[in-house]
């Protein structure tokens, strides 16, 4: 997974984990959190983001710059950056809804087998289990992948696989 994948569900992780406990959010309150999280970069008022804007305001978009900017002129319009924001909020779903499936005792951790079905986090399971209790919480899951989000190495998310059946 690209670097603004991982940082826009950094972003988003809390919204979710409380969406999901309380409901889900408004179409309209979802595309007003995506305009105000873009007009606050947009400090020029342009109606586009520049990559100046992205390296002074989000800097860890920059290495995604060219990806999100789908158009290749130069710069993310409101367009290309809700469409990054909305594929990125889909990911997060999938993330979500997988931690849900693999925590078979509903207690809101996952044990050491739980996380076998999610390969790529039971890979890691040591390294995220920060307390090492031998579970791991969406708050250790969030801050492992927060430390690694910078990491040219780490391309896809611990929970991004399809749970074992």
């Amino acid at each position: 997974m690209s670097k603004w994948i991982w940082s826009v569900l950094l972003a988003l992780l809390p919204c979710v984990a409380v969406a999901a406990g309380q409901g889900v959010i408004t179409k309209q309150e979802r595309d007003a959190r995506i305009d105000q999280a873009f007009n606050a970069l947009d400090t020029d008022k342009s109606g586009s983001l520049s990559r100046a804007e992205i390296e002074q305001n989000a800097p860890a978009l920059v290495d995604s710059f060219d990806q999100i900017d789908s158009n290749h002129n130069g710069v993310i319009s409101r367009k290309e950056f809700k469409s990054a924001i909305l594929a990125a909020a889909k990911r997060q779903r999938a993330f979500i809804d997988n931690l849900a499936k693999a925590d078979k005792d509903k207690n809101g951790m996952l044990s050491r087998e739980e996380a076998k079905a999610l390969p790529n986090l039971s890979a890691h399971f040591d390294e995220i289990d920060a307390n090492h209790d031998g579970q791991l919480t969406l708050k250790e899951i969030s801050d492992y992948v927060r430390t690694h989000a910078n990491k040219a190495s780490v391309k896809k998310s611990p929970a991004a696989a399809t749970p074992d059946h």
